[in-house]
């Protein structure tokens, strides 16, 4: 079966859903480039820190480089991977919070399960975001005008226990899927199952980051639709997927443990490793000692001290380039944020490139947007660090600098992060903002209702689904409401609601960019967030682990390529 390679959206080539009769995984000519096989590119060069790896000894994490999508960030890219499963192999790894429930609508921390487990119509292969190939499609095409898209399901995919995937399981995943996750679905108008094989997408406007967005995401798999029938959304055994693990076990508060589906209906998913166990560990130092002690096989750090230890330690490290994490400030809970004044002032007064020195060593880049990605518009003038400039402006505005009262949340990750940020207002008289630290699970569930203040939230920016964010965060009845600005000026919301539907309907790429950027701009001339920095995930590896291939921006590990060096 012929795979078509197709370039990142943004990256200036790509026009897919502009494109009629693409045929992605099978023929047809749409001037991208193609490759016989479907494998991307790989480099067999020696086993340095080209791709972002420490295989070689370093002394400083400035001596790593970022690894590069679609290459093992074990730093062994080109050695052979095995056939089919080792038996007796097992993976440990690393979380710091507990998923209880792992259906692919509930919990958008479960992608470290739901890209094992499920599968989908689309697959960004290897993680690789300018690769994307067919998975439990065969092959598709796009009508002349970019609305109607028609999958053809393989006969040969098969959940997890063992029963066929059919068409009407997707219809009946989306179906839920629209209640707690409406995000993806954006710009579908309908969809149905023609028959057994055949699923048929309708759009309400050419979409140019669809093939991003609902088909490729396996943390929006497919389940089998008996199971959904017989248990509800609401429970992990309808969470039936087509991937290549399985959850054979859950211990709350302890582990998952995942087995390797033998003789996996996609050979190139299959697993290697048989057993995949992750363990439920809080404290980041504690899993760094089992990687020590061998324990643990890998575990992702956003803490520079852990990544420095590793270094230390002479360890295999990755860096992986995140998303941006603006502080957005919650208009709806705190009256003083409603004031435009008042949210520029504070833009003004946090040094950026002092927090990143003093927290991460300066290895996070400071945002000069809210956004990621070479289309994103850059900060105005209101975002340019100049503490006395923002004394002032609350000053001539009548404010008592003590007057600003607001809580900055964190989950563990940001807290040295979100104490940094304190102080500097602090010592500038902003003695009313503080800050306090919850768990994982609870922060996510502040974030979810708007019950916060100040959060660090990076949303889903990434600049293959540019509008994704706008999804979430500021229509209202988004799944992770972020950015209100109908509490700051309602005016000025109704004109971003009326460029996101133009945006949503955008009928080229150019004109969708455009809108992209007058949306984006409305936002941070409204100094809806403090501004930010970009995150750089570490991956820490046992010695003897290979294949670890992560996806840019989401910092997700496709499990079915890993193996254990003999």
């Amino acid at each position: 079966m012929k795979r078509r390679k197709l370039t990142r959206f943004l990256s200036g080539v790509m026009a897919v859903a502009m494109i009629g009769s693409l045929a992605a995984c099978g023929g047809g000519d749409t001037g991208t480039t193609t490759s016989d096989s479907g494998a991307a590119a790989e480099s067999t060069g020696d086993s340095t820190a080209d791709n972002g790896a420490s295989t070689a000894p370093v002394s400083a994490l400035s001596e790593i480089p970022i690894n590069e999508p679609g290459t093992d960030a074990t730093g062994h890219e080109g050695e052979q991977a095995p056939e089919g499963i080792q038996e007796g192999t097992t993976f440990t790894y690393w979380t710091n919070y507990e998923i209880p429930l792992y259906a692919p609508w509930m919990d958008n921390r479960a992608a470290v399960l739901s890209y094992q487990i499920y599968a989908n119509l689309l697959v960004k292969y290897k993680g690789n975001g300018e690769d994307i190939r067919c998975d439990i499609a065969e092959d598709y095409e796009v009508s002349e005008d970019g609305l109607t898209w028609t999958f053809h399901i393989r006969d040969d995919a098969k959940f997890s226990d063992g029963c066929a995937v059919e068409a009407s399981d997707f219809v009946a995943t989306w179906d839920v899927m629209q209640t707690y996750q409406p995000r993806p679905f954006s710009s579908v108008e309908s969809y149905e199952a023609v028959d057994e094989h055949t699923l048929v997408v309708h759009l309400s406007a050419p979409n140019p980051t669809f093939i991003y967005e609902l088909p490729t995401q396996r943390i929006y798999g497919v389940v089998c639709q008996d199971e959904l029938a017989k248990y509800g959304p609401e429970d992990n055994r309808s969470a039936v997927g087509a991937g290549p693990y399985t959850v054979e076990e859950y211990v709350s508060g302890e582990r998952y443990i995942l087995k390797a589906v033998p003789d996996y209906w996609n050979a190139d998913h299959q697993a290697h490793i048989e057993t995949v166990e992750l363990e439920i560990i809080s404290d980041e130092n504690t899993a760094l000692m089992g990687l020590m002690d061998g324990s643990i096989d890998c575990m992702n750090t956003v803490d520079i001290e852990i990544m420095n230890n590793a270094v230390d330690n002479g360890m295999t490290l990755a860096l992986i380039e995140d998303r941006i994490n603006p502080y957005w400030l919650n208009a709806q809970q705190v009256e003083v944020l409603r004031d435009p004044v008042v949210r520029e002032a504070l833009c003004h007064m946090i040094n950026w490139e002092e927090v990143s020195a003093l927290v991460y060593d300066g290895l996070y880049p400071v945002g000069n947007s809210y956004f990621t990605g070479p289309e994103a518009p850059e900060f105005s003038d209101k975002h340019t660090y100049d503490p006395d400039l923002g004394i002032q402006m609350l000053e001539d505005a009548g404010y008592a600098l003590e007057d600003i009262q607001f809580v900055i949340l964190g989950d563990p990750d940001f807290t040295n992060m979100n104490v940094a940020i304190t102080s500097q207002l602090n010592n500038l008289g902003l003695t009313g903002i503080t800050t306090e630290t919850y768990d994982g699970a609870t922060c996510y569930g502040m974030l979810k209702s708007g019950t916060y203040d100040c959060f660090p939230v990076h949303n889903g920016y990434d600049p293959e689904s540019p509008l994704t964010p706008f999804t979430m965060g500021l229509i209202e009845g988004g799944t992770q409401p972020c950015m209100f600005l109908k509490a700051c000026d309602e005016e000025a919301y109704n004109e971003a609601v009326e460029i996101y539907n133009a945006a949503a309907a955008s009928s080229t790429l150019k004109e969708f960019q455009a809108n992209m950027t007058e949306l984006e701009n409305i936002v941070q001339e409204q100094c809806l967030a403090l501004g930010g920095l970009q995150v750089i995930r570490g991956y820490i590896f046992a010695d003897n682990i290979r294949g670890a291939y992560i996806s840019k921006t989401s910092a997700e590990l496709q499990m079915s390529f890993l193996y254990v060096a003999e």
